[in-house]
Protein backbone atom coordinates (compact mmCIF):
# COMPACT_ATOMS: atom_id res chain seq x y z
CA UNK A 1 0.00 0.00 0.00
CA UNK A 2 2.78 2.39 0.90
CA UNK A 3 4.67 2.08 -2.36
CA UNK A 4 1.86 1.37 -4.81
CA UNK A 5 -0.90 3.66 -3.50
CA UNK A 6 1.19 6.13 -1.49
CA UNK A 7 -1.00 5.26 1.48
CA UNK A 8 0.41 4.68 4.94
CA UNK A 9 -1.37 1.74 6.57
CA UNK A 10 -2.12 1.84 10.28
CA UNK A 11 -1.72 -1.46 12.13
CA UNK A 12 -3.25 -1.75 15.60
CA UNK A 13 -2.11 -4.51 17.94
CA UNK A 14 -4.32 -4.73 21.02
CA UNK A 15 -3.67 -6.43 24.36
CA UNK A 16 0.09 -6.24 23.81
CA UNK A 17 0.75 -6.62 27.52
CA UNK A 18 -0.09 -10.29 26.94
CA UNK A 19 2.42 -10.68 24.09
CA UNK A 20 5.40 -12.97 24.50
CA UNK A 21 9.04 -11.91 24.22
CA UNK A 22 9.15 -13.65 20.85
CA UNK A 23 6.47 -11.30 19.52
CA UNK A 24 8.43 -8.27 20.72
CA UNK A 25 11.54 -9.60 18.97
CA UNK A 26 9.58 -10.06 15.73
CA UNK A 27 8.28 -6.51 15.98
CA UNK A 28 11.82 -5.24 16.39
CA UNK A 29 12.82 -7.05 13.19
CA UNK A 30 9.83 -5.62 11.33
CA UNK A 31 10.73 -2.14 12.55
CA UNK A 32 14.27 -2.64 11.26
CA UNK A 33 13.11 -3.16 7.67
CA UNK A 34 13.99 0.09 5.87
CA UNK A 35 12.61 2.12 8.79
CA UNK A 36 15.64 4.42 8.89
CA UNK A 37 14.86 5.87 5.46
CA UNK A 38 11.04 6.09 5.68
CA UNK A 39 8.03 4.80 7.62
CA UNK A 40 6.04 2.37 5.45
CA UNK A 41 3.36 1.97 8.15
CA UNK A 42 2.19 3.20 11.51
CA UNK A 43 2.08 0.64 14.29
CA UNK A 44 -0.07 1.25 17.35
CA UNK A 45 0.45 -1.06 20.30
CA UNK A 46 -2.42 -0.83 22.78
CA UNK A 47 -1.87 -2.41 26.17
CA UNK A 48 -2.43 -2.33 29.88
CA UNK A 49 0.29 -0.86 32.16
CA UNK A 50 2.21 -4.18 32.56
CA UNK A 51 3.63 -3.62 29.06
CA UNK A 52 6.01 -1.08 30.61
CA UNK A 53 7.69 -3.83 32.63
CA UNK A 54 8.08 -6.03 29.55
CA UNK A 55 9.45 -3.24 27.38
CA UNK A 56 11.89 -2.20 30.11
CA UNK A 57 13.71 -5.52 29.84
CA UNK A 58 17.16 -5.14 28.30
CA UNK A 59 16.24 -7.67 25.63
CA UNK A 60 13.62 -5.24 24.31
CA UNK A 61 15.81 -2.12 24.33
CA UNK A 62 16.03 -1.94 20.50
CA UNK A 63 12.24 -2.08 20.19
CA UNK A 64 11.76 0.42 23.01
CA UNK A 65 14.12 2.83 21.24
CA UNK A 66 12.01 2.62 18.09
CA UNK A 67 8.79 3.65 19.84
CA UNK A 68 8.44 7.31 19.01
CA UNK A 69 5.24 8.23 20.88
CA UNK A 70 3.92 6.94 24.18
CA UNK A 71 0.46 7.82 25.37
CA UNK A 72 -1.20 6.79 28.61
CA UNK A 73 -4.94 6.97 29.13
CA UNK A 74 -5.62 8.28 32.61
CA UNK A 75 -8.65 7.56 34.74
CA UNK A 76 -11.47 10.05 34.64
CA UNK A 77 -11.68 12.46 37.54
CA UNK A 78 -14.87 12.35 39.58
CA UNK A 79 -15.88 15.81 38.39
CA UNK A 80 -15.53 14.67 34.74
CA UNK A 81 -17.74 11.61 35.14
CA UNK A 82 -21.14 13.32 34.97
CA UNK A 83 -20.25 15.01 31.67
CA UNK A 84 -18.72 11.79 30.33
CA UNK A 85 -21.92 9.83 31.00
CA UNK A 86 -24.10 12.60 29.55
CA UNK A 87 -21.96 12.77 26.41
CA UNK A 88 -22.17 9.01 25.87
CA UNK A 89 -25.95 9.14 26.27
CA UNK A 90 -26.14 12.02 23.79
CA UNK A 91 -24.12 10.05 21.24
CA UNK A 92 -26.57 7.20 21.75
CA UNK A 93 -29.43 9.57 20.88
CA UNK A 94 -30.65 10.46 24.38
CA UNK A 95 -30.38 14.04 25.62
CA UNK A 96 -32.08 13.35 28.94
CA UNK A 97 -30.13 13.16 32.20
CA UNK A 98 -30.74 9.52 33.19
CA UNK A 99 -28.03 9.19 35.85
CA UNK A 100 -29.22 10.92 39.01
CA UNK A 101 -26.78 13.08 40.97
CA UNK A 102 -26.14 10.50 43.72
CA UNK A 103 -25.42 7.73 41.19
CA UNK A 104 -22.34 9.47 39.74
CA UNK A 105 -20.20 9.35 42.94
CA UNK A 106 -21.26 5.71 43.38
CA UNK A 107 -20.12 4.86 39.85
CA UNK A 108 -16.84 6.66 40.47
CA UNK A 109 -16.17 4.93 43.78
CA UNK A 110 -16.72 1.52 42.21
CA UNK A 111 -14.93 2.13 38.90
CA UNK A 112 -12.08 4.35 40.08
CA UNK A 113 -12.78 6.39 36.95
CA UNK A 114 -11.40 3.73 34.61
CA UNK A 115 -13.31 4.29 31.34
CA UNK A 116 -13.75 0.60 30.52
CA UNK A 117 -15.17 -0.12 33.99
CA UNK A 118 -17.32 3.03 33.89
CA UNK A 119 -18.76 1.95 30.54
CA UNK A 120 -19.54 -1.59 31.71
CA UNK A 121 -21.04 -0.39 34.96
CA UNK A 122 -23.10 2.35 33.31
CA UNK A 123 -24.45 -0.09 30.72
CA UNK A 124 -25.42 -2.56 33.43
CA UNK A 125 -27.02 0.27 35.42
CA UNK A 126 -29.21 1.08 32.43
CA UNK A 127 -30.16 -2.57 31.98
CA UNK A 128 -30.92 -2.99 35.68
CA UNK A 129 -33.00 0.21 35.78
CA UNK A 130 -34.95 -0.95 32.73
CA UNK A 131 -35.60 -4.37 34.30
CA UNK A 132 -36.90 -2.63 37.42
CA UNK A 133 -39.16 -0.36 35.37
CA UNK A 134 -37.20 2.71 36.46
CA UNK A 135 -36.61 5.66 34.17
CA UNK A 136 -33.54 6.91 36.03
CA UNK A 137 -30.40 5.36 37.49
CA UNK A 138 -30.08 5.97 41.22
CA UNK A 139 -27.43 4.93 43.74
CA UNK A 140 -29.15 1.62 44.56
CA UNK A 141 -29.22 0.77 40.88
CA UNK A 142 -25.45 1.33 40.68
CA UNK A 143 -24.76 -1.02 43.58
CA UNK A 144 -27.06 -3.70 42.16
CA UNK A 145 -25.38 -3.43 38.73
CA UNK A 146 -21.93 -3.60 40.34
CA UNK A 147 -22.99 -6.67 42.32
CA UNK A 148 -24.20 -8.31 39.13
CA UNK A 149 -20.84 -7.55 37.46
CA UNK A 150 -19.01 -8.73 40.58
CA UNK A 151 -16.94 -5.56 40.82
Amino acid sequence: MFQERKTTPVIVLDEMHLASSAIFKELRLIFNFEMDSYNPYILIMAAQPPIRTKLNLNAHLPLRQRISIRCTLQSLKEEELDNYLATRLTFAGNGEQIFQAQSVPAIYSISGGLPRVVNSLATNCLIYACQQGERYVDEECVYQAANELKI
